[in-house]
């Protein structure tokens, strides 16, 4: 008798234990608001993630649109153009809303440009500028102010210079990927200034952005250039490479800092490793192209395209020029 009361409560039980559970569960889901890039899928090539900077951007952009609903996935590059090729017709291949790149060359990436517009996929170009043909196929371009960052180093290295009483001297550059036009525009601004500064370039190698490249080759041309008046300053594009530098000028026995009235060194693209060395007094200074505001600024453009919104066919991110004098108003935002 007892059991069957039992069984029979449990079953009256029952209906109002699944009532509340649905009713629950649609409150949870009444609950959550919808993000405007719900469903939305994104596609990027990017640099590799063992290169600082490019890790940084990727984590900032997924951080800005993830919230809002949209799925990413990252493809990656060690700054080849054979890679992003294949990179682009993986991505193709799974359809996704929108394509975010930054080309190892601006010049490869033009055909799966092109099939990325045959299969209806917009794609957001970022960091550095197309050719024209490039640019035609895309929904628009967020772009580093790269001469603002060549201009940048070559006014940190003429100040330097002219701080320790040298009018005139001998400087290297170590950029990153040559064939990359965010190089060559932060060269030919590098370029123009220096020489106008009255300084002479001497020395001019591609170490592929990368940190043991830069220091190797710092010791080769320094060595080289020992008899010949020796290098008063270098520029490394990036500051994990202007980090590589000091190494190598170290490791050659060459001072460098103002304090140690040494070798003037500079950087661009704020890493911590820069800012600490700018801290330090062994880099003189560096610029900002920040991956939090350059990758959230091309995040939001993302945003827009996903949106069916048009974007400027071009926008450029403000860069700002770091020194000892300013380096504690950036020091945040370039703790990567």
């Amino acid at each position: 008798m007892t059991s069957s009361r039992s069984r029979a409560r449990l079953a009256l039980a029952l209906p109002v234990v699944l009532l509340a559970v649905v009713v629950s569960a649609i409150g949870a889901s009444a609950s959550r608001t919808a993000g405007p890039l719900d469903g939305k899928s994104i596609g990027i090539t990017f640099c590799t993630d063992q290169n600082p900077f490019c890790a940084a951007w990727v984590k900032a952009f997924k951080a800005y649109v993830e919230p809002k609903g949209a799925k990413v996935t990252v493809l990656t590059s060690v700054f080849d153009p054979a890679t992003d090729a294949n990179n682009m017709n993986q991505l193709i291949a799974s359809k996704p809303d929108l394509i975010v790149i930054t080309p190892a060359d601006p010049n490869a990436i033009v055909p799966s440009l092109v099939k990325a517009k045959q299969a209806g996929i917009p794609v957001l170009n970022t960091i550095g500028r197309l050719t024209p043909a490039g640019q035609k196929l895309v929904a628009g371009s967020v772009l580093t102010d790269n001469a603002a960052l060549g201009r940048f180093a070559a006014d940190n290295i003429a100040e330097g210079l002219k701080k320790l009483g040298i009018k005139s001297g001998n400087v290297m550059m170590l950029t990153g990927t040559a064939t990359q036009l965010i190089v060559q525009d932060r060269v030919a601004a590098f370029k123009a200034a220096i020489a106008k500064d009255g300084y002479k370039l001497v020395a001019t190698q591609d170490t592929n952005w990368d940190q043991q490249a830069s220091a190797k080759a710092a010791q080769q041309i320094l060595a080289q250039y020992k008899s010949k008046g020796g290098i008063q300053a270098a520029y490394g594009m990036a500051d994990n490479m202007a980090l590589g530098i000091i190494q190598g000028a170290q490791q050659a026995g060459v001072k460098v800092g103002l304090s140690k009235k040494g070798m003037i060194v500079t950087g661009s693209n704020c890493l911590s490793v820069g800012i600490k060395a700018i801290q330090q007094g062994t880099e003189y200074g560096t610029a900002t192209q920040a991956p939090l505001i350059e990758a959230t600024t091309a995040a939001k453009a993302a945003e827009q395209v996903l949106m069916g919104k048009s974007i400027k066919a071009v926008t450029y991110v403000h860069e700002d020029r770091i020194t000892q004098s300013n380096v504690a108003k950036f020091s945040k935002l370039c703790s990567f």
